[in-house]
């Protein structure tokens, strides 16, 4: 069957000759830090503990729980808690030795467990419910001024769940859910002790990776205010970086509705990739090593203009669309974020709260729009790889995110396009060197309908006309192509990110700093330079110097939040020849269109490629 492309309908023939943007795939197997296969259990996770019946539903989509959501608020357990008769200001060390409290509080987390999945929870603590006993006068009554006494009670806690699971506890620990927005309650002074205490606590006595400070959305704002929000986390990272195993974060973006038209808003794509960079970048000066990155909520923040709990198509396109597009970025981002964990629930329903806006499933197991998210990423498992791809370096802004996957055992090479454009696109595959000659497919696409109700359709037969494909609006698809194991890519790259000898350098002018790269055989490269400034100043990045050699190709990253912040936040990536490097010190300088003495360049990463023996059907 041919298709041909109508408004909003999956269209994936075309009888035109021009293209609006270029995708290249390239015969090399892409890891990114040594991660080289589709790793679901890193991906597939969902936000909060399951209800025993909806576990069948989300296993049969391939999702289950990656994080416990505030069990020190449940159930009152920290509130209910008495005080050490023996030590005062502490908790009663015996409190959680009784196996029936066990239970009551730990059972649905074994339940959950033991469901068939490998356990790669994310425990998060609430931590601003505290028993009446505890002095909080310095906290607006809400956090303890002893605050190593709030840290025993996250390992009383922690030993709680080690006894009734014998030694099950959850692999990763977030301190404060998003202790940002309780500043009017405790400083990031008080955040940083608190979590340095809990580290050296539960390090001592168990097996688990310490997270934090486990941000509210407002990361993608840090620049703001010459990133005085920025500056906070910086000191809370000195304080931490040698006792935290993890920085984990959320991100979000919104929904606007006004009338019958519709955009979206927030972090991703590029503030995303930007803060990721200036998290990095300050870790790689303090440790000479980047820090593993767990992204704990992400996906659909805010709605605007309409109700963002009534039953809504819009605000169901709205979740399943940010969901998939953050997704784009994260395994973009593969060599520093260890895993993510996305703002979906089985089921959110609770007294007082109807809503189904972020759920799976309702109660009796029906699945909900939302579960479209899931049967997009189904197929993808580990028997799929990643290729190498490139976006076409044209000087502007791109609107397309590629990746791209193969199979051996499925002899099969998908490409996956994600749009942010309301207009269709025609987007040129270039599989490089003609290493397959594809000229018929079949596509699996989540669009939008005109009443603005998502809609996936699956496997879809397409031709392709000119080595192009049509790329619906606002569509997140993968284009399926037959490829025989003798055509599949026979060598790997590795990459590899080294950054700046400096972060968040004002803008005086053209700016200059270094990366130091260490002696090797290096088989590609790109450079990341980030930049803010506020909305009224008129700037931009001209070109860049690499050891004195002039870069003019780049494109940038597409940045959501243009219209809605003060600040544009964005980000540039340059293709730079690996001939130029040396061993050692690379002079780096920045080129701007004008010469203002507003704004930063927040980092810089040099991601670089090695060729690397690997056997991909291993």
């Amino acid at each position: 069957m041919k298709w041909t492309l109508v408004l909003f309908t999956l269209g994936l023939s075309v009888d035109i000759v021009y293209s609006d943007t270029t995708v290249t795939i390239y015969p090399q197997w892409l890891a990114k830090g040594g991660n080289l296969r589709y790793e679901a259990d890193r991906w597939n996770k969902h936000n909060g503990l399951e209800y025993e019946s909806l576990i069948p539903s989300c296993r049969s989509i391939r999702t289950d729980s990656g994080r416990w959501i505030h069990e020190d608020y449940d159930d009152s357990l920290f509130k209910d808690w008495p005080e050490d008769p023996n030590h005062s200001g502490y908790p009663d060390p015996n409190y959680l030795k009784n196996v029936t409290k066990q239970k009551e509080v730990f059972s649905r987390y074994l339940t959950n467990i033991k469901s068939g999945y490998k356990n790669e929870m994310v425990m998060m603590m609430r931590a601003h419910n505290w028993p009446n006993w505890m002095n909080q006068s310095q906290h607006e009554g809400q956090f303890p001024n002893n605050i190593d006494a709030a840290a025993e009670f996250m390992l009383l806690m922690v030993q709680g769940i080690y006894d009734f699971t014998k030694g099950q506890i959850p692999p990763y620990f977030e301190t404060i859910n998003e202790p940002d927005a309780q500043w009017k309650i405790m400083n990031f002074t008080t955040v940083s002790i608190f979590h340095k205490l809990v580290a050296e606590k539960l390090h001592a006595r168990f097996n688990i990776n310490v997270a934090g400070p486990t941000l509210t959305g407002y990361s993608g704002a840090a620049d703001r205010n010459d990133f005085s929000f920025w500056s906070q986390v910086a000191q809370f990272m000195d304080t931490t970086l040698e006792y935290l195993d993890v920085f984990s974060f959320h991100s979000y973006n919104s929904l606007i509705v006004s009338g019958k038209s519709h955009r979206f808003a927030g972090m991703n794509e590029a503030r995303l990739v930007a803060f990721v960079d200036l998290v990095e970048n300050y870790a790689y000066l303090k440790t000479g090593k980047i820090t593993p990155i767990i992204i704990s909520e992400y996906g659909r923040g805010g709605v605007t203009g309409i109700s963002s709990t009534a039953p809504s198509g819009i605000v169901d396109f709205a979740t399943i669309y940010h969901s998939n597009a953050h997704r784009f970025t994260q395994l973009g981002l593969r060599e520093y974020i260890d895993r993510t964990v996305v703002f979906l629930l089985a089921n959110e329903k609770y007294p007082g709260h109807d809503s189904l806006n972020w759920s799976l499933f309702t109660l009796q197991g029906n699945a909900t729009h939302i579960v479209d998210v899931y049967k997009f990423w189904y197929n993808f498992t580990s028997d799929y790889a990643f290729i190498r791809t490139t976006s076409q370096y044209d000087g502007e802004e791109r609107t397309v995110s590629p990746l791209a996957m193969s199979s051996s055992l499925y002899n099969e090479t998908v490409i996956l396009l994600h749009s942010y454009s309301q207009k269709s696109k025609n987007v040129k595959l270039v599989f490089q060197d003609g290493w397959i000659k594809p000229t018929t497919g079949e596509a699996t696409c989540i669009t939008i309908k005109d009443n603005w109700d998502p809609v996936i359709t699956f496997n879809e037969p397409f031709d392709m006309t000119q080595g192009m494909v049509v790329l619906p609006p606002e569509a997140t698809c993968h284009f399926t192509f037959k490829t025989p194991s003798n055509t599949l890519p026979s060598v790997t790259l590795n990459e590899t990110t080294y950054y700046g000898a400096d972060s968040l350098i004002p803008i005086k002018g053209n700016i200059k700093t270094v990366i130091s790269l260490p002696n090797g055989q290096y088989h590609s490269a790109r450079l990341r330079v980030s930049t803010s400034w506020p909305i009224n100043v008129t700037n931009s990045v001209s070109y860049i110097t690499f050891n004195l050699h002039r870069l003019n190709s780049f494109y940038k990253l597409y940045d959501s939040d243009k219209f809605d912040s003060p600040t544009y936040w964005e980000v540039w990536e340059f293709d730079v020849p690996t001939s130029l490097f040396v061993t050692g010190a690379n002079q780096v300088q920045v080129h701007f269109s004008n010469n203002m003495t507003a704004g930063y360049v927040s980092s810089l990463a040099l991601v670089t490629a090695k060729l690397v023996p690997f056997d991909v059907k291993s």
